[in-house]
């Protein structure tokens, strides 16, 4: 043996346990993501706000920019074994000349909900919805009040057994910033008048996008406020033993990133989180991204 040389053989070993953890841990990395859904549904341009059949085999969202069409769709691909079919327009749900954004698929996958600025509506963009007919999706309604309001009405959410309660996100008045959380609750098959969740949830920045957890008790929600990692942020608020909303908690470096971050949404069985975003090692504008769900699932 080389003089000296069992001084070394320690801090070797030190060196190997070192090495040992750092490549674990970057194996670890890439196996929790977060994780680009990748170039054929994610373009140059924005493409958010995913919803599923109840297979997940079938994917609605958000599409700029598709084709020759200049302007926002939805847009539907398949999963075809591993990989994701070419996105294509729902043209009987979207219009050349305006906006359809914010697509939420029934569980039964029987409905398709939407945002439009089409005229004839009650405010500068109302929440609409489509019927499956067989083969094709009907000419999308407006689904009226308390819905729709005057004003900005967006971003649909239902929970519950027979999605007895729907969160939305409205601009009328009555609300603490510039987009609040709103809710009603379904009581003899009638919506009742909605109402703001409060300042737990709501500030005076944006509050967006309300996902409810598979037990209702919990709404993950995209926010403007400042304390979080970027422009736009994805906190949860979870329901005390009283009923009531606590403050929200940010979902931390797992999700969000010194981008925009938001929309989140479920694969169908609750084990992926997915959400778009803006960070640079993306296609476009606004990319599809996922994480297990269960790296989140304890934050509250």
């Amino acid at each position: 043996m080389v003089p000296n040389m069992r001084k070394f053989v320690p801090t070797l070993k030190k060196l190997s346990m070192l090495l040992s953890v750092f490549l674990s841990a970057s194996n670890i990395a890439q196996e929790t993501g977060p994780f680009n859904l990748g170039s054929t549904v994610n373009s140059a341009a924005r493409d958010a706000e995913p919803t599923f059949t109840p297979d997940g085999n079938t994917m609605y969202f958000n599409c700029f920019d598709r084709g020759e069409r200049i302007g926002s769709d939805i847009c539907v691909t398949h999963r075809q074994e591993a990989d994701w079919s070419e996105p294509q327009i729902v043209w009987e749900v979207s219009t050349p000349d305006y906006l359809e954004v914010e697509p939420l698929l029934s569980p039964d996958a029987q409905q398709l909900y939407i945002m439009s600025d089409r005229p004839g509506g009650f405010g500068s963009t109302d929440i609409y919805v489509s019927n499956w007919l067989e083969d094709k999706w009907s000419e999308p309604r407006n689904l009226g009040k308390p819905f729709n309001s005057p004003y900005m009405d967006h971003c649909l959410y239902f929970s519950g057994e027979k999605w007895e309660f729907a969160y939305w996100t409205s601009t009328r008045p009555g609300g603490l910033g510039g987009n609040d959380i709103w809710m009603s609750e379904k009581v003899n098959e009638i919506w009742q008048e909605a109402t703001n969740l409060g300042p737990k949830v709501n500030s005076a920045a944006h509050e967006h996008h309300s996902l409810p957890s598979e037990d209702g008790k919990s709404l993950y929600i995209t926010t403007t406020r400042e304390e979080g990692f970027g422009m736009e942020d994805i906190y949860v608020t979870t329901k005390n033993n009283n009923g009531e909303w606590t403050a929200l908690t940010n979902l931390g470096p797992d999700v969000n990133s010194d981008q925009d971050d938001r929309c989140p949404a479920f694969s169908p069985d609750f084990e992926y989180f997915y959400f778009d975003s803006e960070r640079l090692d993306g296609f476009g504008n606004k990319d599809i991204w996922y994480i297990p769900y269960s790296l989140i699932k304890d934050i509250r």
